[in-house]
Formats: C-alpha cells, sequence, structure tokens
C-alpha cells in the first residue's frame, strides 16, 4: 500500500465546551406550567358540590410537591385549611379530591 502524506494537526490540550447549553438542553426537566383558569374553576367546582358540606378533603400539586389537606374555606387569594393554614392560590399548579 502507498503510504499517504502527514497531515498537520494541532493537539488540542484544552477541554472544549463550546456546544455545551445546547446539548444539556434537553437533559433539563421541563419545568410544570400552571395554568390559573383551570385552577380556579376547579376550586370553585369542589366549594359549589353539593356533596360537601363542611370539610373537603383534597391533593393539592405545587410546583414541587403534593400534599394532602382538609379545606375548610376560601376567601379571594387563599385557601383555608382546617389546621388553619392559609394556602396561596397562585401557588396551586393542581387540586383534586382526596
Amino acid at each position: 500500500m502507498k503510504e499517504l502524506p502527514k497531515v498537520f494537526a494541532n493537539p488540542i490540550d484544552k477541554s472544549l465546551n463550546n456546544n455545551r447549553s445546547y446539548s444539556y438542553g434537553k437533559l433539563e426537566e421541563e419545568r410544570k406550567s400552571r395554568d390559573e383558569q383551570t385552577v380556579l374553576n376547579k376550586i370553585n367546582n369542589i366549594f359549589k358540590s353539593e356533596s360537601t358540606l363542611y370539610s373537603i378533603d383534597c391533593i393539592i400539586t405545587f410546583e414541587n410537591n403534593e400534599a394532602k389537606y382538609t379545606i375548610i374555606g376560601k376567601t379571594s387569594n387563599n385557601l383555608v385549611t382546617k389546621s388553619q393554614k392559609l394556602i396561596p392560590i397562585r401557588e396551586i399548579f393542581d387540586i383534586e379530591l382526596a
């Protein structure tokens, strides 16, 4: 076999990170989106239901976690729990009956 000519190449002596933001963009978990109208409609439907009189057991989903609460009331900006905790409606991502 005929010997090929040598190709000149500079040695790479540093780490390359020029595409890091593009290649790792798909690995990040998608951020949950919050639809305020849907959340408000669900809350209103829970309180309009004739089967609930005083306390309502709900599972409330926030951005990073979810928890079970017993809801006893609603103000314009908050839900009131049986343990007298105020849950801001703007922080709720989803709510459903337990």
